[in-house]
């Protein structure tokens, strides 16, 4: 059966890295690359996709809203989630049946292949490091992916810089982070808090004693 595989990242050499890693795949014919959702979407318009490797970080939407709008228009699409997002309510949220198979960037160079063999027989692949966290998860009893979960370290980070009144470019330069990741870690932190806006943000970290007056 030959397939065609679209890889979805917004780093450049990422997409080469895991294009190389599919060229020595057999069963797919053609690899197609896109940086945002709209660029996939053009794609789509010329193009049948049967399986797509996917980042969680895009400019322009959010990967879990991206992979639900893929598998609304073909749910016989194949999906692999290519992040670098390890917090444990991320893990958590990545075991959905839309979801084929989960490896991590740390680790993708390794993994990817099996990955893609896995999903190319209709199996389910998540890479050592996801099932390791997901039994941690299980065993600790998280619920990370509901309201009140608790901020990771990096999120911390952003959140004190939020209070400080930077803006994402300042954040960003500051924590040494890209501009989409600060974002990432803004919409997390909303949700977790449920906060309506960034000065709600701060109300309700200060009311949880995640922030205090002076701000470090």
């Amino acid at each position: 059966m030959n397939l065609n595989v679209a890889i979805v990242d917004d780093h450049p050499l990422v997409l080469e890295g895991l294009k190389s890693l599919l060229l020595q795949t057999e069963g797919i014919e053609h690899i197609y690359t896109a940086q945002t959702g709209s660029q996939l979407g053009s794609l789509l318009a010329l193009h049948s996709i049967h399986l797509y490797i996917i980042d969680l970080d895009l400019p322009d939407i959010d990967g879990f809203e991206l992979i639900h709008q893929i598998k609304q228009k073909s749910p016989e699409a194949k999906i692999i989630v290519s992040t670098m997002h390890e917090e444990i309510w991320i893990v958590n949220k990545l075991k959905h049946p839309d979801i084929d198979a989960v490896v991590f960037k740390s680790s993708a160079g390794k993994y990817i292949q099996k990955a893609l063999q896995a999903v190319l027989k209709g199996k389910k692949y998540y890479c050592p490091q996801f099932q390791k966290l997901y039994k941690e998860k299980d065993k600790i009893g998280h619920t990370p992916d509901t309201l009140d979960s608790a901020p990771t370290i990096r999120e911390l980070d952003v959140l004190k810089a939020i209070a400080k009144g930077m803006s994402t470019h300042e954040i960003s330069e500051c924590l040494f982070i890209s501009e989409n990741t600060v974002e990432w870690h803004r919409k997390n932190l909303m949700v977790k808090f449920g906060a309506k806006n960034a000065t709600d943000l701060v109300i309700k970290a200060l009311s949880k004693g995640y922030l205090s007056i002076p701000l470090k």
